[in-house]
């Protein structure tokens, strides 16, 4: 494309770009809708008192951060006589006559009309990867009676977006219901673990090796991370919850809203890599997680400890949050109807300045999707709905699939779903995890292209794919760290890949004559 013909898209682009934001919008801007913010910290009662409301009027939403949450809340609402839906973009379950959806929030449907809408977790807002999810819906979610959760640091942004709206609000502060102490004794490694544990580190590999190396010890664990199908999550859960399990070692994805019968927090790691580079926890992180310690009417107090970094735990609970300056926005998809290839509409839209208190959302993934499909269709609406298909595209496999799938659809003839549905034969963690995201992009591109017929049998192999695992975990079958060289355990944060015996081996004879 030639300067002359960027500028005028440039022109266009500014164009259709509203003075505020919140114009994106058009249909909420026509209500006058009321918003409740419930601020305060975690096992504060802020989700259950919003439920509440949404329970009281019969018709609403329910926007989750996560599908583990979404379900929890289905399935607490229809144990209560109270006909609810699921939406998430993995799996859709109609309740006869239901006028509630717990969704995940990036299932959120912004020309539905709804009584009450709850939006939890809405500190979730400045999140570089999934903020405009939460954005979109304080500034979009057709509803009369909007209740917001969030923590203390996100309440003055979300009070900004809501005034830029024209909208009225009021705030009702929440206090935590047990009080939440620093322990006063150091923590070692297996030596402190106590029944009623939640041990804390950030990545699938190292939850494998606490967990084993606990299981060695005679300890039962409850394991919890992100790349567990979401009913596993609920089974481990439940395991805990029971007391069949000792103990839980889990991610920071313990710390999204999940109510677990942890008595004592324990920070095995103070890092953690978040998708862009390793770094030191953030005080409303710390906090975050921490704050499952101490479940309201089963403990008094809760417990916080940490093994090594006590300083910087202990400071993150003290400190006080800095609050949230920007909310991050999506690309808007109204955008797309501009004329110019959708590769370039994306990349004007990534180098534009954004407006003030605004954050554009990371879209360089969208853009390498994009570019993709563009040598093979025009179409900016098909392509749109491909490369918004949420799937992990670092994941070679999955990404090969999904091209695959979009040619498929391109040529009119649809993708072999039925033949590509993974069969058991392996049973190893990796290759049921890795069958589960196949599963996972297979039920979303039927959902999105209504390919719909063959979704009850990509249900049946997700819930067989979960029998194995949760069979797995029950025996406790966990990928322990072990010297590569011979095979000897390792502890799960040796810092080297062979052992002391094999290092001696094979270096310490020409270590001791240098």
């Amino acid at each position: 494309m030639g300067k002359k013909k960027k500028i005028k898209l440039e022109y266009r682009l500014l164009s259709a770009i509203p003075d505020n934001y919140v114009d994106f919008y058009p249909l909420a801007r026509e209500m006058k809708r009321r918003f409740v913010l419930h601020i305060g910290p975690t096992n504060s009662g802020k989700t259950y008192q919003a439920i509440e409301a949404l329970k009281k009027a019969g018709n609403g939403v329910y926007l989750a951060p996560l599908r583990l949450l979404a379900y929890e809340q289905y399935d607490a609402i229809n144990r209560d006589e109270i006909p609810c839906s699921m939406l998430t973009g993995e799996e859709r379950i109609d309740i006869d006559d239901a006028q509630i959806t717990s969704s995940t929030i990036e299932m959120a449907n912004y020309s539905k009309y709804y009584s009450v809408a709850v939006i939890d977790e809405a500190q979730m807002i400045a999140d570089p990867m999934r903020g405009g999810s939460w954005t979109s819906a304080i500034l979009g979610i057709l509803a009369e009676e909007i209740h917001v959760c969030a923590s203390q640091n996100a309440e003055g942004l979300i009070i900004k977006l809501i005034r830029d709206c024209g909208d009225e609000y009021s705030v009702v502060y929440h206090e935590r219901k047990t009080p939440l102490k620093l322990d006063k004794f150091s923590f070692e490694f297996p030596r402190d673990v106590e029944k009623g544990d939640a041990l804390i580190v950030f990545s699938r590999r190292n939850v494998h090796a606490v967990a084993s190396e606990l299981h060695e010890k005679g300890y039962k664990c409850s394991i919890i991370y992100g790349a567990l199908p979401y009913d596993v999550r609920h089974t481990q859960a439940e395991l805990f919850a029971s007391g069949i399990n000792d103990v839980v070692v889990a991610t920071d994805a313990i710390g999204m809203g999940m109510n677990l019968p942890i008595h004592r927090i324990v920070f095995l790691e103070q890092q953690k890599f978040d998708g862009i580079e390793k770094r030191e926890l953030r005080s409303d992180e710390i906090k975050q997680i921490a704050g499952r310690a101490g479940r309201y009417g089963i403990y008094d107090e809760g417990i916080v400890t940490s093994y090594g970094g006590r300083k910087q735990i202990k400071y993150g609970l003290e400190d006080v949050d800095v609050s949230l300056r920007r909310a991050v926005i999506d690309f808007p998809e109204s955008l797309i109807g501009i004329e110019a290839p959708l590769s370039l509409i994306l990349e004007k839209w990534i180098s534009i300045p954004v407006q003030v208190g605004y954050e554009k959302a990371l879209s360089e993934r969208e853009l390498k999707l994009c570019r993709m499909l563009e040598n093979q269709t025009h179409d900016k609406e098909f392509i749109y709905r491909c490369i918004t298909v949420p799937f992990d595209e670092e994941d070679s496999k999955l990404l090969k699939m999904w091209y695959q799938m979009c040619q498929a659809e391109m040529k009119g003839q649809g993708y072999a779903v039925r033949m590509n549905i993974p069969r058991i034969e392996e049973r190893s963690l990796d290759v049921l995890e890795q069958q589960y995201r196949i599963c996972d992009l297979l039920y979303m591109y039927c959902d999105r292209f209504d390919r719909r017929r063959r979704i009850p049998d990509i249900m049946r192999a997700k819930a067989r794919l979960s029998e194995e695992i949760v069979k797995l975990l029950s025996q406790q079958k966990l990928q322990q760290r072990k010297c590569r060289f011979c095979g000897k355990p390792l502890p799960w944060n040796y810092p080297y890949a062979m052992c002391e015996d094999c290092h001696e081996r094979r270096y310490g004879w020409s270590e001791r004559w240098k």
